[in-house]
């Protein structure tokens, strides 16, 4: 096998990890309104979401089964989840995925998309990239905002589908226009370098500015260096200095190399002010452009 198959291989491997390592936030439980009626006297899902908040896994677990095998898409997500984190039951990602597959059949976005990741990585299932999609447009279209994310992603490193950065620039955007902090920093870097979009440096500026209001460090240090030189965005370097300062403060190593540099050029009032704004810096929630 020659050295190039091998690097393209090698390089297919860490563009799959990378994927994966970013989708698996998307774990959770889900609390959905409705769901089936149950019997008088019968738990209800609600009953085993309250034993689960107060940690007791084995009593949700044997309240959200029998709902599960009477066809109740939340409780089977949730019992996915239960087996995937090993709480109240020895954990299986196969057991897991199985619970997932039937939560999405029966039109659970959360599972669709939680199941698409395992056939993304191929653990606990086969890995296929077609069926990933599959699976992850439906959940796309239903809403989940991080299946919009990542299936963006997919059309970027061309996985199950062909490689389109304008699909995968609009998956995102969508993702990002939801709030979702990763989808806002990866929509600065498309604008600012026009990877498919057209390039517009006020539109990156934006929207890593909207990323850094949640207090995404990555993105803290990008509307740094954006408010330092005036790209995209008008100079202001007290303001750019706070940002590098946060960002920094989240060990973002170049964000700290920025800040030294930059406050070098500031005098002692403007370093404290801009230091006083950092240290009062709430996140803000689902900020958006």
């Amino acid at each position: 096998m020659s050295d190039m198959t091998n690097r393209s291989k090698t390089l297919r491997s860490r563009v799959i990890e990378r994927i994966a390592d970013r989708l698996t936030g998307g774990l959770c439980i889900a609390v959905l309104a409705g769901g089936l009626a149950t019997a008088a006297g019968a738990a209800s899902f609600e009953d085993g979401w309250a034993a689960f908040k107060k940690g007791d896994y084995g009593t949700a677990l044997n309240i959200w089964t029998p709902l599960a095998d009477a066809g109740d898409a939340k409780a089977m997500f949730n019992l996915g989840t239960l087996y995937d984190q090993g709480r109240g039951v020895v954990p299986s990602r196969k057991q897991a995925v199985d619970w997932w597959r039937k939560a999405a059949d029966a039109g659970s976005i959360h599972a669709a998309h939680n199941l698409a990741l395992a056939m993304i990585s191929g653990d606990g299932t086969k890995q296929d990239y077609d069926a990933a999609v599959k699976r992850l447009t439906s959940a796309a279209d239903g809403g989940s905002v991080r299946s919009q994310y990542s299936l963006g992603k997919m059309y970027e490193f061309g996985l199950g589908v062909s490689r389109n950065t304008g699909d995968a620039a609009r998956w995102i955007e969508k993702a990002a226009a939801s709030g979702f902090h990763r989808a806002q920093y990866n929509m600065g870097k498309r604008y600012r370098d026009g990877d498919g979009v057209s390039q517009d440096l006020a539109r990156a500026a934006g929207w890593f500015m909207a990323a850094a209001r949640q207090g995404y460090a990555k993105a803290q240090n990008h509307i740094g260096t954006r408010l330092a030189r005036g790209e995209g965005i008008a100079v202001d370097k007290v303001e750019a200095l706070k940002w590098l300062y946060l960002a920094a403060g989240a060990g973002h190593k170049k964000a700290a190399e920025h800040a030294e540099a930059l406050a070098q050029s500031l005098s002692d009032t403007e370093r404290q002010k801009a230091r006083t704004m950092a240290d009062s810096f709430e996140a803000a929630p689902n900020d958006v452009f």
